[in-house]
């Protein structure tokens, strides 16, 4: 180890990339960043290992460690695996170079565990449901005519819902009927919106939002708290969408980013183009948005066999 810093190494390891591999600058700097985090790892958890003394055990390990979520986020759960095949094609790289360099004798990355795609099928709600949970909202006040329009948003646009309970008046062009979004990642995106949901945010700025007392600093959000005029919270999302869930008899575990998968589910089924779903969802790799391809599959393996006699038991 003293005698090839990480650090060294890597700087090799970029150049044999960009111009003896020609790889893409993407697929470089994504490959430098996890052996970088891999550098880090070691030092950390085996500072006495020498580059020659890496075993694929150790490499297992690093690689399952790297991949461990705390997060309840379904996309950043459902890009488990994709991450870990990233991180040990960058690994079995690095690797690569330094058996052509003669630093190591044998490539112990040949052997590291490839883990199986998870195709895990997210719950949706259906348009009855949903229809049964704004039927439920008594709209005449300043909180339900705002409750039901959440849910309309959601369902109508896809979003985040830290997005949405970030949404600013200056991201709304209502002539164009368009969002124009600053998401996860600080990546811009645009995504149109109904005109009829655009009506209803019109009239909630105009008769509601106005009246509102709204704090300092906050004049550009749109979704402000009545009390304090704040904008609103993830936590009161959720619990208001749970709450209307079981008051319309609703016994799926109802949360924003349901309504989310019940958005980019409703375009899949009607033919929508996977990259346009991809744009307007904000993910930054398709492998998340073809998660409702398989959805969509199996909403037609569940028709046939509600359907058609062959099926039916």
């Amino acid at each position: 180890m003293e005698e090839h810093s990480f650090e060294k190494l890597l700087e090799g390891f970029r150049y044999y990339m960009r111009l003896e591999r020609s790889f893409s600058k993407n697929t470089s700097e994504s490959y430098i960043r996890d052996c970088s985090r891999f550098a880090e790892w070691i030092q950390e958890f085996y500072p006495n290992t020498a580059i020659q003394d890496i075993t694929v055990k150790i490499l297992d390990e690093f690689v399952s460690n790297m991949v461990k979520t705390k997060t309840h986020n379904e996309e950043d759960i459902l890009l488990k695996s994709t991450s870990q095949i990233r991180i040990i094609q960058g690994i079995r790289a690095f690797f690569k170079y330094l058996l052509l360099q003669d630093i190591i004798e044998k490539n112990p990355a040949e052997l590291i565990t490839t883990p199986k795609q998870e195709h895990k099928l997210p719950e949706v709600l259906e348009r009855e449901e949903i229809q049964a949970m704004i039927n439920s909202i008594d709209a005449s006040t300043l909180a339900g005519f705002r409750n039901k329009l959440t849910i309309n948003f959601l369902y109508a646009t896809g979003l985040r819902v830290s997005e949405f309970v970030n949404l600013k008046l200056s991201e709304v062009n209502f002539k164009e009927e368009i969002l124009d979004i600053i998401g996860k990642g600080n990546k811009e995106r645009y995504i149109p919106v109904a005109k009829s949901v655009l009506d209803d945010l019109e009239f909630y700025i105009k008769h509601y939002r106005a009246e509102q007392k709204i704090s300092k600093e906050f004049e550009n959000f749109i979704f402000l708290s009545e009390r304090q005029g704040k904008p609103l919270t993830r936590q009161f999302i959720f619990k208001m969408l749970r709450e209307t869930a079981e008051k319309s008899g609703i016994k799926k575990n109802v949360h924003p980013h349901i309504l989310r998968h019940s958005f980019a589910t409703e375009l899949i089924r009607g033919g929508a183009n996977l990259i346009a779903v991809k744009e307007m969802m904000g993910h930054s790799s398709v492998v998340s948005t073809e998660i409702y391809i398989n959805l969509s599959t199996k909403d037609l393996k569940n028709t046939l066999e509600n359907y058609h006699p062959f099926y039916r038991k």
